[in-house]
């Protein structure tokens, strides 16, 4: 039997997460019909952010991000110390039929006058780890990849790339972290269930003062900046202890309309594809701080191609240099703008979410729980989210 250790590097301090065993079937199985059988008695998986009226919580939640605590927010991403083996049964994807959700582009014209200069770069002060990580084709990870920045300058703001942005947002344990997300649909914002609630305490789990910048850029926000009215987790998530790897570390923000119009209108969609991540091609978008420092989107394309990289449970990892701030950045398949006479279904597809990577800075992998129609996990809060409001999805 083998233990995996949990961590998770948020500095200054080094918090130790719950440890989790599992090396065979059996574990798993074990593991599975625990977190199953908790389910039914998890926290909501929806929780309303304010009882206040929408325009005076996101007066709040603006008034709260000055440029200063924007600038100090600490990059987060749980790491596990050990490469996991991959556990027998993981060529089983997770549970039920494959579901599809097509993205879309924006229909809304954002001028320069949405544009938000948040803060001076010079201003920030992120604790980056010892020994960053340097762009490299392959760890001992043994899974190759390429990383590059989305460049040139401006090109954040382009679909599908304005999709995607930073998440800011206040541990409910206290201090100021920033993770990576994405649009999904109309009003729902989708990143990992860490960068939304604790993985314990129910209700009193999920953080707060959530902020999303999409096609952020050097303490800019060409789009402008969006709260949220309602946080979602997966109950699967909601019941771990924080335990990575995870069945299903998803999370989800009910983002507030600016006006009358929602923010699907304004950065386009990506699309989802459920029960699609192992033996795929990925390009992996976010803001990760070992990279630029989080100040600009990065992207990690690379493949799984065998189950030696599908450890236990419902998980798959892919190769990428990136660290801490890229934890909730989607994992996408046919990215991009496809050419005349190419590919035409399953665009920009989100197949997976930035969930862990290791300790140890020569691994060079990042892992995904699989998104899937389990129960507690990615399609019932998924459903639940978009049940809260009309026109949500």
């Amino acid at each position: 039997m083998r233990t995996r250790s949990a961590l998770a590097r948020v500095m200054p301090a080094l918090l130790v997460f719950v440890c989790m065993q599992g090396s065979n079937t059996e574990a798993q199985d074990n593991t599975e019909a625990r977190l199953s059988a908790a389910v039914s008695a998890a926290a909501p998986l929806t929780f309303e952010l304010s009882q206040k009226t929408t325009e005076a919580q996101a007066a709040e939640a603006l008034a709260y991000w000055t440029p200063e605590r924007l600038a100090n927010a600490q990059p987060m991403l749980p790491k596990v110390s050990e490469k996991a083996s991959a556990a027998p049964e993981a060529a089983a994807q997770g549970g039920g039929t494959s579901v599809s959700l097509p993205g879309k582009r924006p229909t809304v014209a954002v001028g320069a006058e949405s544009a938000v200069r948040l803060y001076d770069p010079a201003q920030v002060k992120i604790q980056a780890e010892a020994g960053g990580v340097e762009p490299q084709a392959v760890g001992t990870g043994g899974v190759p990849y390429t990383s590059a920045r989305v460049n040139q300058p401006g090109l954040e703001t382009i679909f599908p790339n304005r999709t995607v942005g930073k998440l800011f947002f206040t541990k409910t344990t206290g201090g100021n972290f920033v993770c990576s997300a994405s649009v999904i649909r109309q009003r729902i914002v989708l990143t990992a269930g860490h960068c939304v609630h604790l993985g314990s305490g129910g209700s009193a789990g999920f953080h707060k003062n959530f902020l999303f910048v999409p096609a952020f850029r050097d303490g800019s926000a060409p789009l402008g900046t969006f709260t949220a009215r309602l946080a979602g987790a997966t109950s699967l998530w909601m019941t771990s202890g924080g335990v990575v790897p995870n069945l299903a570390d998803f999370g989800m923000l009910e983002i507030n309309d600016r006006g009358t119009t929602k923010i699907g209108a304004i950065t386009g969609l990506l699309g989802v594809r459920t029960s699609s991540l192992s033996r795929n091609h990925t390009t992996k978008l976010g803001y990760p701080c070992n990279i630029d420092n989080c100040m600009k989107m990065q992207q990690v394309t690379s493949q799984n191609r065998s189950t030696t990289f599908e450890p236990a449970p419902n998980n798959v990892e892919y190769g990428s240099n990136a660290r801490e701030g890229s934890s909730g950045g989607p994992w996408v398949m046919n990215y991009g703008i496809q050419g005349k006479g190419g590919l035409t279904s399953n665009l920009n597809a989100i197949v997976g979410v930035t969930s862990y990577g290791y300790v140890s800075t020569d691994i060079h992998l990042q892992g995904s729980s699989i998104p899937d129609s389990r129960a507690g996990g990615f399609i019932p809060l998924l459903n639940s989210m978009c049940a809260r409001r009309a026109g949500n999805c």
